[in-house]
This record gives structure tokens, C-alpha cells and sequence, in this order.
């Protein structure tokens, strides 16, 4: 519990990494980074009333981020901190969520098996436990966005090199279920969760998304990962809206997931499978009639990303085609939606300080109007 005075060189500062500060015994650091995302939103839905296209010029994401080690260089913490109004969940000027994105402890001793607890990303789908100022595109794909699991408060057993060999990783957890709704009572209904990555020709960084590496030897990583859902009490497991009858639903979670680079092409593929079932409420409407069973949103998505750096510059050319479709074997409330865009990234510093354009365009029976047209266009810095 006495002072611990810093060492020589242990006060750094790494552009998009932030400022690292550390005592001389290495047993207290602290990092501290800043991110925010400026974007201008082009919307466009035919058939739209009011105004249209339509226009927005917002702080996307504003973030604040502590991380380090406290007593030991193997107990290490996480707070990431989020301040734009779209994050806090802004409704008629007032938040209605938390600004905590992340918040945990992990103790890395065991090189197999290391130790974490608080809220943060259930370890399933590739696209979400991938840090969103890594992306090539402004966003997740839909399909991403429909099946992915979001963050929880649980805790997880994990190691980032199985054995030492460079080949593999493994996550493994319990979580409460709740997502942003953690602070309420459980009902004991949790969330399960396993994830496997094998890497045949390496470890490389392939939870950022660009190869800015452009290696001549490519690389490889390949993922699968299941979660049991019980009893959850939204309708995409662990995020989306209540069930309108007020009841739960249990469901069986799949993915399969690779990235592939190799000399500045970089390419990202996942599919996802839900198929759960229902636990119905006992909510009545105002003429005390009781509220139809919502059917689970089981079905299946993909999505398909590839971005090619241009030879001797710092330009991206990025695409994407995503899709969900419902189960038509099982009862569900999900319909179509396709999704394909195309996008440019200027990476004046990586991800530190970059530009993004983008164009999606999405379509099917899921929207309103059965399609819709986007462009954003979007700056990044990270300190």
C-alpha cells in the first residue's frame, strides 16, 4: 500500500493507443485513450413521408477509455466510458442508459485459463468482439446486428494462445442475459456461451479488420461459437425490445466465422443460426384481452466483407453483401432483409485519424417500405 514512484521511460504516448503511464516495479499502469467518431448521415426510403431524403450531421460515438494493472501485472482492469447522445439512448433530451460500454477485472496468471468478470461482450459473434474503431465500414452488417450477442454483465474463462502454440484460442462463459437491463433483478434465466478460434498459419490481428500489414504470407483465422439463451427477456438475445406479451424465450445460438489476409486484401465471412422458442407472458391489453404470443425471431443470416488496400497508398476499396432469413421450419417473427454496399477508407495515421464513405443499400420485406438507401460519410480520431 506504499507509493509506488514511476520509472524512468514508463510515461508513453502511442498515437491511437493513448497516453501509458506506469510505475518502475510495473505493478500499477494506467493507459488512457480518447476516441470519437464525427458522421453525416444520408438517408433515403421511398414512399417516405415529410422530408426526403433525409439528413443528420452528429458525434456518432464519443468514448472514453481506462485500462492498465492494479497490484500485479496480472490483475488488469477496463472502463470504457460513452458520452454521444445516440449512445446514452437520448429520448426528449433525456438518457436512459448508463454511459458504462464496458467495465471489468481479468486476472491473467494462467496462461490457459484467464479470469474475467464484469460487463462487457459476450464472446460469440466476430463483428461485435471487434472494436468498432477497428471496422472498414461505419457499422456492423444487419446480419451482424440481428444475431450477434451484445454485451452482459457475467463472467468468462478465456486464453488468447492455447498451450503456447500460436494456433488457437478459446472463451467460455456464464452471463447474467440481462445486456443494459443488468441493474434489475435476475430471474435466473442465463446466458452460456463457448467460443473456439483456430489460426492454421499463425497468430496475426485479425480483430482489426484493414491489413495494413500487407504481409506476403497470408494469414487465417477461423471461429465457431454457441450460446444457450434461457429464458432471455428480448427478442435478439440480449438486446432488441421486450417480448409485447411480457414473456421470455429460449434459443440456440450458432456462428462460424473466418477472416483472411494476405498483402493488403483482407476478407471477413460469418453465418449465424437462432432457433429458439417462446415462454409466453400474461400481459393483457386495455380491454383486459390477453396480448398475442409473439413468435421468436429464429432464422439464419451471413455476411460477406472484403477490403483491398491499394498498392503504395493509404486508400481502401471496401464491399459488403449481408442477408437474414427466417426458419420456415419452425415458428418465427423474422422476415427477409438483404444488404450490399460498397465503401472508400483514407487511413491518413491507420485507425488513429481516418475518412470513411460508405453506400448501403438494403431491401426486403423487413422494411417498411421495402428498401431504403444510405451514404455516410464519416471521420475518426483516436488519441
Amino acid at each position: 500500500m506504499a507509493d509506488h514512484p514511476l520509472g524512468p521511460g514508463k510515461v508513453v504516448f502511442k498515437p491511437g493507443a493513448g497516453l501509458l503511464i506506469s510505475t518502475a516495479d510495473e505493478r500499477f499502469s494506467l493507459r488512457v485513450s480518447v476516441w470519437a467518431q464525427l458522421r453525416l448521415t444520408v438517408n433515403h426510403s421511398p414512399g417516405m413521408g415529410g422530408p426526403n431524403p433525409t439528413s443528420v450531421l452528429e458525434l456518432n460515438r464519443a468514448r472514453l477509455i481506462l485500462t492498465g494493472n492494479v497490484f500485479s501485472k496480472h490483475v488488469h482492469y477496463m472502463a470504457h466510458l460513452m458520452f454521444a447522445p445516440k449512445d446514452l439512448g437520448f429520448k426528449d433530451g433525456v438518457p436512459t442508459r448508463a454511459p458504462i460500454f464496458m467495465w471489468y477485472t481479468s486476472y491473467t496468471r494462467f496462461k490457459n485459463a484467464n479470469l474475467q468478470a464484469g460487463f462487457f461482450f459476450v464472446p460469440h459473434a466476430r463483428q461485435r468482439m471487434q472494436p468498432a474503431p477497428l471496422w472498414q465500414f461505419a457499422d456492423n452488417s444487419t446480419a451482424s446486428y440481428e444475431f450477434t450477442l451484445n454485451q452482459d454483465m457475467g463472467v468468462q474463462l478465456s486464453s488468447p494462445d492455447i498451450g503456447g502454440l500460436g494456433l488457437m484460442r478459446y472463451y467460455a462463459g456464464v452471463f447474467t442475459g440481462d445486456g443494459y437491463d443488468w441493474y434489475k433483478p435476475n430471474d435466473l434465466g442465463f446466458t452460456y456461451t463457448g467460443r473456439l478460434e483456430i489460426l492454421p498459419l499463425g497468430m496475426f490481428q485479425d480483430f482489426a479488420e484493414a491489413d495494413f500489414e500487407r504481409a506476403r504470407k497470408p494469414k487465417l483465422s477461423l471461429g465457431v461459437a454457441y450460446a444457450f439463451s434461457d429464458r432471455d427477456h428480448q427478442t435478439r438475445a440480449i438486446s432488441g425490445t421486450p417480448f409485447a406479451d411480457g414473456g421470455t424465450m429460449s434459443a440456440h445460438n450458432i456462428t462460424a466465422d473466418l477472416v483472411f489476409k494476405w498483402a493488403g486484401v483482407s476478407f471477413l465471412g460469418d453465418f449465424y443460426v437462432r432457433d429458439g422458442w417462446r415462454h409466453p407472458g400474461n400481459l393483457t391489453d386495455m380491454g383486459g384481452a390477453p396480448v398475442p404470443v409473439q413468435a421468436p425471431r429464429n432464422g439464419y443470416g451471413w455476411t460477406a466483407q472484403m477490403g483491398v488496400l491499394m498498392p503504395r497508398t493509404r486508400l481502401e476499396v471496401v464491399g459488403r453483401s449481408a442477408g437474414v432469413r427466417p426458419l420456415k421450419s419452425v415458428a418465427t417473427s423474422l422476415s427477409r432483409l438483404d444488404e450490399a454496399g460498397a465503401g472508400l477508407n483514407y487511413y491518413f495515421f491507420r485507425h488513429a485519424l481516418k475518412l470513411q464513405l460508405d453506400y448501403i443499400r438494403t431491401w426486403g420485406p423487413a422494411l417498411p417500405l421495402g428498401r431504403g438507401d444510405q451514404v455516410r460519410l464519416q471521420f475518426q480520431l483516436a488519441f
